[in-house]
């Protein structure tokens, strides 16, 4: 084998996943995703980020607070033994361990299958022409940024002793959470529900599946961009400010 033809092979071993190339270069990258992506890579590393940040919370979650609260408010703290409130406490830690597992195991598969019927419906609203065999790579590629965040999570959790299993995340990823840590304590209620719309990674998974629908629903880059962008509006504040989420 002469030496260019060993060059090439070696560069076409080494190339860069194109879901990689995605999160730092979105046109390029999901142009290349639709062409040549896989799911099951993208799809095993939102699995992956997302058990290491819940046995992060695992390893580092501490009930007794929240398990005196919620009994001081039913009237149980001053009747209550000692053991009953480690019983308790322990209770509390179990459901919070089930939950953040199976959460974990759920969400990115759940979130893979809503982000295609996303880009299938965006691309027939927008007047698209989506490509059947495009669309989960894209919408494999667009959990990236979600793990991410799970991962700098699991990190953010580790540095500290312990976590209220009611707490407010480890990682700020919102407005609202920077508005916490900048000024120590959260402002009017109507207020941090409209600061809690901007989530950065939820902005950054926005702008891959546009970017995504101009490769793989064939939408012209203002018009999928735009939508895109409205459409994640629209749903952030539905879920942030009418429906009362954090």
């Amino acid at each position: 084998m002469s030496e260019a033809r060993t060059a090439e092979v070696q560069a076409q071993t080494w190339r860069v996943p194109p879901a990689a190339v995605a999160l730092v270069a979105p046109e390029v990258g999901m142009e290349r995703v639709a062409r040549t992506g896989r799911v099951r890579g993208p799809l095993l590393v939102a699995l992956a980020c997302a058990l290491l940040s819940a046995g992060a919370g695992v390893l580092r979650v501490d009930a007794k607070d929240a398990t005196l609260r919620a009994m001081e408010k039913a009237g149980e703290l001053q009747t209550s033994s000692d053991r009953q409130v480690e019983d308790n406490t322990r209770s509390t830690e179990r459901v919070y361990l089930v939950t953040r597992v199976a959460g974990a195991l759920v969400e990115p598969p759940l979130q893979l299958g809503l982000l295609c019927v996303a880009i299938f419906g965006l691309s027939w609203f927008l007047r698209g022409r989506p490509t059947g065999r495009a669309v989960p790579p894209v919408a494999a590629a667009a959990l990236l940024p979600g793990a991410i965040a799970n991962l700098l999570e699991a990190g953010a959790t580790f540095q500290n002793a312990a976590i209220a299993p009611d707490g407010r995340p480890a990682l700020p990823r919102t407005v609202a959470d920077f508005w916490v840590q900048l000024a120590g304590h959260p402002a009017a209620t109507p207020v941090m529900k409209l600061l809690s719309v901007f989530d950065i990674f939820s902005f950054w998974t926005a702008l891959l599946v546009g970017f995504g629908l101009i490769a793989a629903g064939h939408v012209p880059q203002r018009r999928a961009l735009a939508g895109t962008l409205i459409a994640w509006l629209c749903l952030r504040l539905l879920t942030q400010v009418a429906a009362g989420g954090h």
